[in-house]
């Protein structure tokens, strides 16, 4: 019997040596992380922040919201507001998160969104909270892990607010920087021939070996992953034209329909559901 396609790596992720700790930075304070040390999430208790990386424009959180960054780059969070910030801070060593890919470097998650998988993130991160704060019961490193399992797969789920179904995420490195280089520039009208020079691979060989690991065709994969971006844009505020045209649409007739066919509901009526 053949195997069915695993289309993603994240089958046997674990997480090793996570850290938590909860800190309270004074007005001016500030966290600086050097590159290639940790991959860090922060979640804010109380209070605002200010996160920078470099190469990034800085970006503000406050109370819930939750940013996390890779650990490709420095960083840093600073407290520029009067009043103290509680922080949740969640560390996984560099070397067990090194297969990971450097894009996207900062992703912010705002308590406010109305992506689906928002609550369900905040009731992960409130869990790690307990764990670690309950002044009766000492933390447990392997339920720690388990949780940040959690975080992380919540993490990956919101950025497909439709029906949270995971991108693909193949163990063969070449197939996922083509993958990558499709969710860096959606709009861009990719061939099969330009993914497989991006994988160094000839265009049967590429999409061969992409069928077997994400069980779908790369260009099958692509209009997927468009419509996963667009939705994100609506849920960021764009129009649905907007967001159509950034994602790779010629117009909101054939986005409309493209969409509706995928996920079986309109993007407006979708957007409605939500609210």
């Amino acid at each position: 019997m053949t195997k069915a396609p695993r289309p993603h790596s994240l089958y046997d992720f674990r997480m090793e040596g996570v850290q938590y700790e909860i800190v309270t930075l004074a007005p001016g304070e500030r966290i600086v992380r050097k590159a290639l040390v940790a991959g860090y999430f922060y979640h804010v208790i109380s209070g605002s922040v200010i996160g920078t990386s470099e190469h990034q424009e800085s970006v503000s959180i406050g109370t819930r919201d939750t940013i996390t960054l890779g650990g490709f780059m420095a960083h840093e969070i600073v407290n520029s507001s009067y009043m103290p910030a509680e922080l949740l801070i969640g560390a996984e060593p560099y070397e067990v998160l090194s297969w990971l890919k450097p894009a996207p470097i900062v992703n912010v998650f705002k308590a406010s969104s109305k992506n689906p998988f928002q609550k369900r993130l905040l009731l992960a991160i409130d869990l790690v909270i307990e764990e670690i704060s309950n002044p009766e019961i000492p933390p447990d490193q392997p339920t720690l892990e388990r949780t940040a399992e959690l975080i992380i797969f919540y993490f990956f789920r919101m950025t497909n607010p439709i029906d949270g179904q995971l991108d693909p995420f193949p163990s063969d490195p070449r197939i996922m920087a083509s993958i990558e280089a499709i969710n860096a520039d959606p709009a861009r009208n990719w061939t099969v021939g330009q993914l497989a020079d991006i994988a160094h691979m000839s265009r049967s060989a590429f999409s061969d070996r992409f069928h077997a690991l994400v069980g779908d065709s790369p260009i099958r994969t692509l209009a997927t992953i468009r419509l996963k971006v667009a939705a994100r844009k609506m849920l960021d505020g764009q129009s649905i034209e907007s967001a159509a045209h950034l994602s790779g649409y010629g117009s909101e007739e054939a986005f409309n329909r493209a969409f509706k066919r995928q996920f079986n509901v309109s993007p407006g009526r979708w957007l409605r559901n939500l609210n």
